[in-house]
């Protein structure tokens, strides 16, 4: 009975809160073409944004512009895939280990301090033009906030609680489910989110500096070029992609993995 009174009140919560984001979105986007009308009517070259995406639709109509994006979602996600896999691996060391932890902090910590645009021109200089130059660099640039967020979620566990849970006969996995796993899950999606926005800028960078593909390489062609529409156009795609993970896929996993913290 409870429940079903409830209810009502949660649909109603989730409906003010969804109506809220939407409200949001619109107000960032107006925003922002408020603000790109202004630059256009003070600057001298910068393209509209109709003109804008003439030039993005013109790069479609020739296959530029899903073949390009293609190939980058391709290295991205493979070098994402790695930077997690290894960095939730070390960071759950560190976490659990002082010995790791003191070992792997300060390398960690200076790992976070070197910019995408420096990995993508080491990678550059190291494995030259081809396909492993944008996946190392969206790796490195991606692994060091792994391993922050999750050694940081792993000391939060309560050590406490898991040693009673043990000693009450409760298994291994139904630990890590129930107990490890909900308090690290905010902190993962963190990761995930900041590893993301550095490694899809190393990205961008390392195919601007050392490829002959993708999204980057193709905004630095219109920017050779000196034709600024295009450059805009593809500058729009990064932007976009970032948007789009963010709330259509990032947001709804990071509501779902802590609604324990709300319920």
């Amino acid at each position: 009975m409870t429940t079903e009174a409830l209810t009502p009140t949660l649909w109603r919560r989730r409906l003010r809160g969804q109506a809220s984001s939407a409200l949001a979105v619109v107000a960032a986007l107006a925003s922002i073409l408020a603000a790109w009308q202004v630059a256009v009517a003070v600057g001298n070259r910068i393209p509209s944004p109709r003109e804008t995406v003439d030039s993005l639709l013109a790069e479609a109509a020739i296959g530029e512009l899903w073949h390009n994006l293609a190939i980058s979602m391709n290295r991205f996600a493979l070098g994402l895939v790695l930077a997690l896999v290894v960095g939730a691996a070390i960071g759950v060391w560190m976490g659990s280990s002082r010995w790791a932890d003191l070992a792997m902090a300060d390398l960690n910590a200076a790992a976070l301090a070197i910019p995408a645009v420096i990995w993508a021109l080491l990678t550059t200089m190291w494995f030259g033009f081809g396909w492993l130059t944008p996946v190392v660099t969206v790796f490195l640039s991606g692994l060091p906030f792994v391993v922050v967020n999750i050694a940081k979620a792993t000391r939060a566990v309560p050590a406490d609680l898991v040693l009673m849970a043990r000693s009450f006969g409760v298994g291994r996995s139904k630990v890590l489910r129930h107990i490890v796993a909900p308090a690290v899950a905010g902190s993962t999606v963190a990761a995930v989110r900041f590893a993301i926005m550095s490694a899809w800028n190393g990205l961008l960078l390392a195919e601007w500096f050392g490829s002959t593909s993708g999204v980057g390489w193709r905004s630095r062609y219109w920017y050779d070029a000196n034709q600024l529409d295009g450059f805009f156009a593809w500058v729009l795609v990064f932007i976009v992609v970032l948007v789009v993970a963010d709330l259509l896929i990032l947001g709804p996993i990071e509501r779902f993995a802590t609604r324990w913290r709300t319920s």
